[in-house]
Formats: structure tokens, C-alpha cells, sequence
């Protein structure tokens, strides 16, 4: 029943949107690990290389009753991640955890993106989504939890003037280094179902890893209650509800519990709010520990795990060759230019094949001749698909424009198919 909820609420959050137009598909930085949902990975890049995202998360958390640790705060769990793009196809990045620090890279690659099968026509590329297959937690800290915590600075002892990073109690028998995942993800336009119909853009994210979406420290239900033992999905929506404003609707299932949440966009600043395991429920009361409590394994999973909680990230995304270089952008607006002339002269030529395809089913009607008849239906599914092709065209036409710096003034676009007829 609360499953039943949750999806229900998250299906109205997703939905409930304004009929605005032209949003352009991207995602936000996670939590802890580069580009994706909430915590959940997803099958994209973004597209240029030296694209880049430097991302801060919290995540609040009880008070940690255990006084003799170092902690930098004793109920924020903070991270701090750094991540670049290349060629559309990999993403590479660092990740330091909570303030102590501790730290791991993470990286991704793409190995189908749907946009490349979309330009070689055809309803099978519709149907084609993005795969992708990435790595996290690739470093020494190999006791990391889904949260990205497990060790505790020790005060320097004797005469070392360095503090120590100890695993604590609940997480000695964790191993999530080197988490391999693997997801694929379908991205979609209404406008892409109807011309007529907003630019409205949805996106479903399904996967699967080990490591960090399903090693629980042999905690159990003391770690998760929810546990789809690596599975994990996402849905978002993303639209501008403003100029120059870009707003992102999340609902995911990270293989542990879900998280639901937004984010905001403004001209490379992003800013996020989330709301976090939702199915948890209220947070349990600590048990008495005896000794001291870093050794209670009880009492640190009744801090810090079975309860709901709020997150929150701040986010910069540019490009670092825009940064260094001023011609960086009119390269980009003249390689977007061409492909636009390109888009131009074959929406024009799938014009002149639908106008004949036209005459020739007219020729036909007006003869009536019952032997033409099989022609001339072969002919009006051709032109249903030609007029398909164009659709998509379009489309991606508009999308190119929509990229194009301000300072370039595109030519007129050739009018539209005639759509008078069937």
C-alpha cells in the first residue's frame, strides 16, 4: 500500500506540469556521483567535450552521539564532486566525501546514444534507448555506504600529528570499491507523438549494479527495509516554466528506497531540493550502547539509517574550452550552423517526395481503376512515413535552433508539410 502511494504521488508530480514548449533534454548532477536523478545513474552525457559540473550535496542527519570522533558536523553529511565530459560518450569525475575528506573517482561511458539511431530513420529507432555502463567508488575507501560514509577520523595519537581514518563498527564488513553498474535510458518529447503537443520531455532510467546498490554490510533490514538486491529505476520531466529556466521532476527507486525530488536550472546554476527515503518511515530509538558508541554497531544505523531525510545540492555547469577560449562558442554555433543547412536541405527534399507522393494518390483516385488500387495504398504508406521522417526533422531542427547562441540570427526555416491531407 505505501508503494502503491508513493508511485501514485510521483506519477502526479511528474504530470502535473504547464504546457510550456522547447525544454531541452538534460539531467542534473546526483548526490554523490556525476550526472543522472537523485543517486541513480543514468544512460547520458552531456554532449560537448569539456562540459563540466561541480556539484555540492548535504544530506541531513541525527545528531552523531559519539563525542570522542572528529567530526567536521555532527548532522550534515556533505560531499563534493567534480566531473567533465568527452565527445558526448564519457564522463570522468572525483568525488570527496563528507568533510573529513574521504575520496573516489567514478566514470561512465555510453555505448548507444538514442539520438545517433534516431538520424538513421525508421520506427525501430524510436524504440532504441541509450545503454551505458559506468564504475564508482574507485579508490582506497572500500567500506563506503549508499550515503557515501563509513569511517571516522581518529584523534592523532603519540607522536604522529596525522588523524586516522578507521572504519566504524557498522561498516567493517562493507565492500562496495569499484561498483559496476550498468543502465539504459529512453528519453522522449511529446512533440515527438504530436506536432501540435508541448516540447515537453520525459525520461526512464532502469539498471542494475553491485557494490553500492546492493552490498548492505550484512546489516538487513537494520541498513534498508526496501532491497531490490542491485535493481534500480527513475523517472523525470523536465520543461521551462521561464526563459532562461530549466526545472527538473524526479521520482527513483535507487535499490534501496525512494527518493523524490527537483531541480532548477539558470544558466548553469543549479539548485536542488529532495526529499529521501520516503518508505523508511519515522527514525527508530537509539538502544542503550554499551562502551563506547563508535563500537555499537545499533547505535550508529539508528543515526543514520530507517528514516526519512532532506538533501540538497548546488551546482555550476559550464564548458572549461568556453572558459579559456572566446572562439570556443562561434566554433559550436558554426558546427551547429551546418548541421542545421543539412537539416534544411533534407526537410526540403522530404517536401518535394511528399508532393509527389500527393499527385501520384490523386492520379490514382481519379482513374478508380480497381487493379491500381494495391499501388496506390503502397503509395499513402509511404507518404505516411515520409511525412513521419519530416516530423522528426523538424523537430530536430527546432532543437538545433533552440542551441544556437543568441548572437547568431538564423535564416528562415522553409514552411511546414501541407497536413490537409490523410
Amino acid at each position: 500500500m505505501v508503494r502503491t502511494r508513493l508511485l501514485a504521488a510521483a506519477a502526479s508530480l511528474l504530470l502535473a506540469v504547464p504546457a510550456v514548449s522547447h525544454a531541452q533534454i538534460s539531467y542534473p548532477q546526483t548526490l554523490y556521483w556525476g550526472a543522472g536523478l537523485i543517486d541513480i545513474p543514468v544512460a547520458w552525457v552531456s554532449p560537448l567535450t569539456g562540459d563540466f559540473g561541480l556539484n555540492y550535496s548535504g544530506k541531513s542527519f541525527s545528531v552523531d552521539p559519539d563525542a570522542t570522533k572528529i567530526n567536521y558536523s555532527e548532522s550534515l553529511n556533505s560531499q563534493l564532486t567534480f566531473s567533465m565530459s568527452f565527445m558526448g560518450r564519457a564522463e570522468i569525475g572525483y568525488a570527496a566525501y563528507s568533510g573529513n575528506p574521504e575520496w573516489g573517482f567514478f566514470g561512465q561511458a555510453v555505448l548507444i546514444r538514442q539520438e545517433d539511431m534516431a538520424m538513421r530513420g525508421g520506427w525501430t529507432s524510436l524504440l532504441i534507448p541509450s545503454i551505458a555502463v559506468g564504475v564508482r567508488n574507485v579508490g582506497p575507501y572500500k567500506a563506503i555506504d549508499r550515503f557515501g560514509t563509513g569511517y571516522f577520523l581518529e584523534p592523532p595519537i603519540g607522536s604522529s600529528p596525522d588523524s586516522r581514518h578507521i572504519e566504524d563498527a557498522a561498516h567493517r564488513e562493507f565492500d562496495t570499491g569499484n561498483t559496476i553498474y550498468g543502465v539504459v535510458t529512453k528519453d522522449f518529447s511529446l512533440a515527438e507523438i504530436r506536432p501540435n503537443w508541448p516540447d515537453l520531455n520525459f525520461g526512464l532510467s532502469v539498471g542494475y549494479g553491485n557494490g553500492l546498490f546492493s552490498d548492505d554490510g550484512n546489516l538487513g533490514d537494520a541498513y534498508a527495509s526496501h532491497n531490490n538486491g542491485g535493481f534500480f529505476w527513475g523517472i523525470k520531466s523536465d520543461f521551462r516554466p521561464a526563459p532562461n529556466f530549466d526545472l527538473t521532476l524526479m521520482f527513483e527507486d535507487n535499490s534501496w528506497d525512494y527518493n523524490l525530488g527537483a531541480s532548477l536550472n539558470y544558466r548553469g546554476i543549479r539548485l536542488g531540493a529532495y526529499l529521501t527515503e520516503l518508505g523508511a518511515g519515522e527514525q527508530r530509538e537509539a538502544p542503550a550502547s554499551p562502551g563506547t558508541t563508535q563500537d555499537s554497531v545499533d547505535y550508529i544505523t539508528s543515526y543514520r539509517y530507517g528514516y526519512q531525510k532532506m538533501a540538497f545540492t548546488i551546482g555550476w555547469q559550464s564548458n572549461l574550452f568556453a572558459l579559456l577560449r572566446g572562439d570556443f562558442l562561434q566554433s559550436r554555433a558554426a558546427l551547429l550552423e551546418r548541421q542545421r543547412q543539412g537539416l534544411l536541405a533534407e526537410i526540403n527534399r522530404r517536401q518535394q517526395r511528399i508532393a509527389e507522393l500527393e499527385l501520384e494518390i490523386n492520379r490514382y483516385e481519379a482513374q478508380g481503376l480497381l487493379d491500381l488500387e494495391q499501388r496506390r495504398l503502397q503509395v499513402e504508406s509511404e507518404l505516411r512515413g515520409e511525412r513521419e521522417r519530416l516530423q522528426r526533422l523538424e523537430e530536430q531542427l527546432k532543437r538545433i535552433e533552440q542551441t544556437l547562441p543568441p548572437t547568431t540570427t538564423p535564416p528562415a526555416t522553409p514552411p511546414a508539410s501541407n497536413p490537409s491531407r490523410r
